[in-house]
């Protein structure tokens, strides 16, 4: 093999190699309006919360919900009361509280969709699906993608037919 044909491949996989690693999107942290973690609230040797305690339309509807800060506040007005990390809750919910506003916690979205996308949550919670099987580590955003929801429907013996998300 003619050495210059070694050195325009080897080239080439560089070329590649870069692509694919230097402008791969990376996971990225999303910041909320105050700090919180799924692993603390929902850890069975510890809180043990039930998704559902705070994404309440999980069982019933299309989206799963935000928490709203009153709902947080019924265990925060006891637990961690002055913790200046929870100074966004008590400004929400909390009237006794000096900071508080009356504005509802702003929870950014950590798995949005594309807007052509129509997740119905209700439709896999009843049907058995748990939470951790989209959410294995809902403290990080987890990417979803069609072919990672068409292999779970394979796997599961689910129909895939393109009309029932896409429309």
């Amino acid at each position: 093999m003619h050495p210059l044909c070694l050195f325009c491949a080897a080239g080439v996989l560089a070329v590649v190699w870069v692509y694919k690693h230097a402008y791969s999107p990376l996971p990225v942290e999303i910041p909320q309006t105050m700090p919180f973690s799924h692993a603390t609230h929902t850890n069975p040797a510890g809180v043990n919360m039930q998704c559902q305690s705070c994404h309440t339309g999980a069982e019933a509807g299309a989206g799963a919900g935000m928490p709203v800060a009153s709902a947080c506040l019924d265990c925060h007005r006891h637990i961690l009361p002055q913790d200046p990390r929870l100074l966004p809750l008590h400004a929400a919910a909390n009237a006794d509280s000096p900071v508080y506003t009356g504005e509802p916690l702003a929870w950014i979205r950590r798995t949005p969709l594309p807007a052509h996308v129509h997740f119905h949550h209700a439709r896999h919670t009843t049907n058995g699906i748990s939470c951790a099987e989209c959410h294995p580590t809902p403290d990080s955003p987890t990417p979803h993608t069609m072919s990672s929801c068409l292999d779970c429907h394979r796997q599961h013996a689910l129909p895939a037919n393109c009309d029932a998300c896409h429309h």
